[in-house]
């Protein structure tokens, strides 16, 4: 398990497969205010996905990032829009694209380990379900 970070409250924790897992939580630090989700293969992030909707006095705007310790946690910004936006499109990217973002890490293991559809659903539910108590929670749209 990775160490605790600050600015993460709250968070749960998914085990989706062996050496691979997901922590959902709401940040508050100096990147962002909102609901988050990162998602570790063998114990490295290499999924994470903030949604903090458009900036706002709290800080940030809802971003993601792919492979953070190769590409340096450079982010790739979300279309302008709520919270709740960006949480189904941070939704729509944990399903669509995880296997690419391991399939691209600089680490054979990772690269190797493919997550299966019908073991991520049902916790892609469940997380963004908490992703909005998470909004509702912070009074946050």
């Amino acid at each position: 398990m990775a160490p605790e970070q600050q600015g993460r409250h709250d968070l749960v924790e998914y085990q989706i497969q062996d050496n691979v897992r997901l922590e959902v939580y709401w940040r508050d630090d100096q990147a962002g205010y909102g609901p988050a989700v990162s998602i570790y293969a063998y114990d490295q992030e290499v999924f994470r996905l903030d949604c903090f909707g458009e900036a706002n006095d709290k800080k940030g705007k809802g971003h993601c990032h792919i492979n953070l310790r190769q590409t340096r946690a450079r982010q790739w910004n979300y279309l302008p829009g709520s919270v709740r936006d960006h949480i189904g499109q941070a939704m729509h990217d944990m399903r669509e694209n995880l296997n690419y973002c391991l399939q691209t890490n600089v680490d054979e293991r990772i690269q190797q380990t493919a997550v299966n559809s019908g073991s991520l659903e049902p916790i892609a539910q469940q997380v963004e379900a908490k992703m909005l108590g998470f909004m509702n929670q912070l009074g946050l749209e």
